[in-house]
């Protein structure tokens, strides 16, 4: 999903504990686990393994898969044995048959990710979930995001230099002493994990205001808090043989929503927070998985702008790209890293399956999505000349959102490519990439460009 990097040199902690016979499967769990450079071990089954439980409890993910022949209810039972065995492991179950589900109750634990065998072999979910769960579970941020006295809602953890596992170092509910505040300062970066996100941003909340250096800390807490709720969104909507109450999903939602609520207010004023953004949260998955950010690019367009609902545009922006998980995994990746731009004919109409095929799975897993987001879902790539996909809708039928999503889904292409390459600043960026939409009106009509041209500078 991202361009490979160098391996560390030291990180000795097990991402990946394989335990199948299966070839086909090995081969694939390769692919990946060599793309990334995790680290891993593999074994046939639990009981070929002689060495002390102790060395590979600690693994991050393990994979396990319905062998040849094996009964469903062999299986079943391996994978609860398994569950016992690695109490803080995710285990990725790989299914034969999809009409399983109802026979695999055990796959609808927290811990269990369910994945049929078209998910693992052909789609973007293996690669997203080895990713989600070794390389975005932590957030970093300062030590100067602290208060000493103060009472702590979330873990604040450090990474070890040599084997590069995190290690919880103040704790949720205790009091930070002014002792243990100035070790910290004393550290070069903190962290905290994903599922503490609203709560890091609730403290921050609490103890910064809305001016100055203040309001930037504030935005990119908010923004962090919108990240880790999109990564639990996607729990629920991504994978095909996990089903989740619709309570639970509710819940998720209303949290998403409650929480961009909050950022809207910060997005208004300070032009320097394009650059809070683009550099609030770097690691392998969001290095493709870009969502939130073309999410709260739209949303400062629009409020800047006066052109569409920000709010809108901010959750249609999260569900807009899920049906990449349903295509091709090759031609998937190429999208995201390039563009359509560099998509030849046959994988544009493989990517013009993507809107439908994104509200189809938001619908199917009763996201409580309303109209005005529906309908920007599946219109964010038709374009003002009507030549865009999946309906060349007329130009008067494509909402202001879906306009403001794919000139921000530009901006966002720009900062991964041209501001990587070149280093050229932001507002530069963003003026260049509307000077050349002006110049080649189509996509945009000439009247969008000029009613979004004040809010880009």
């Amino acid at each position: 999903m991202s361009e490979k990097q160098s391996a560390p040199l030291f990180r000795q902690k097990l991402e990946f504990l394989l335990l199948t016979q299966r070839n086909d499967v090995l081969t694939r769990a390769k692919d990946v686990i060599s793309q990334y450079y995790l680290t891993f071990k593999h074994f046939q089954n639990l009981e070929s393994y002689h060495g002390s439980l102790r060395e590979i409890h600690l693994a991050q993910i393990v994979l396990v898969a319905q062998e040849e022949g094996e009964a469903v209810s062999s299986f079943s039972n391996r994978v609860e044995y398994l569950l016992e065995k690695f109490p803080r492991s995710s285990l990725v179950t790989v299914l034969r048959e999809p009409s399983l589900k109802e026979e695999m109750a055990v796959t609808q634990r927290d811990r269990v990710i369910p994945l049929s065998a078209a998910e693992f072999f052909t789609t973007l979910k293996f690669s997203y979930i080895c990713l989600l769960k070794t390389r975005s579970q932590y957030f970093e941020i300062s030590p100067s995001d602290l208060f000493p006295m103060s009472t702590l809602p979330f873990t604040v953890s450090v990474r070890l230099q040599l084997n590069q596992r995190f290690l919880g170092v103040a704790f949720r509910g205790m009091t930070l002493s002014e002792s243990k505040y100035q070790r910290l300062l004393a550290v070069p970066n903190i962290y905290f994990q994903a599922k503490d996100g609203p709560a890091y941003y609730s403290y921050i909340n609490t103890y910064f205001d809305d001016s100055g250096a203040a309001l930037k800390k504030k935005a990119r807490a908010a923004f962090l808090s919108v990240c880790c709720l999109f990564l639990e969104m996607n729990d629920y909507l991504l994978f095909d043989l996990k089903s989740s109450s619709e309570e639970r999903i509710q819940n998720c939602y209303e949290r998403l929503v409650h929480q961009i609520e909050a950022l809207l207010p910060l997005l208004q004023n300070d032009e320097s927070l394009w650059d809070i953004f683009r550099e609030s949260a770097k690691n392998d998955l969001f290095a493709a998985v870009r969502s939130p950010w073309v999410g709260v690019y739209a949303a400062m367009i629009c409020l800047k702008s006066g052109q569409g609902d920000p709010l809108v545009a901010f959750l249609s922006a999260l569900f807009a790209d899920v049906g990449l998980f349903d295509i091709q995994e090759e031609i998937a990746v190429k999208y995201l890293r390039e563009g359509a731009r560099e998509l030849n004919d046959a994988e544009m109409r493989e990517v013009a399956k993507n809107p439908i095929l994104s509200l189809n799975r938001c619908l199917i897993k009763k996201f409580p999505l309303s109209e005005s987001i529906k309908a920007v879902v599946v219109t964010i790539h038709e374009r003002a000349d009507e030549k865009g996909y999946p309906n060349q809708v007329p130009a008067d039928k494509i909402p202001l959102e879906s306009h403001v999503i794919r000139f921000a889904g530009l901006i966002d292409l720009g900062v991964r490519t041209t501001m990587a390459e070149t280093g050229v600043g932001f507002r530069f960026l963003k003026e260049k990439i509307w000077e050349k939409e002006q110049t080649q009106p189509g996509n945009f009509s000439l009247e969008f460009l000029n009613a979004i041209a004040d809010s880009l500078i």
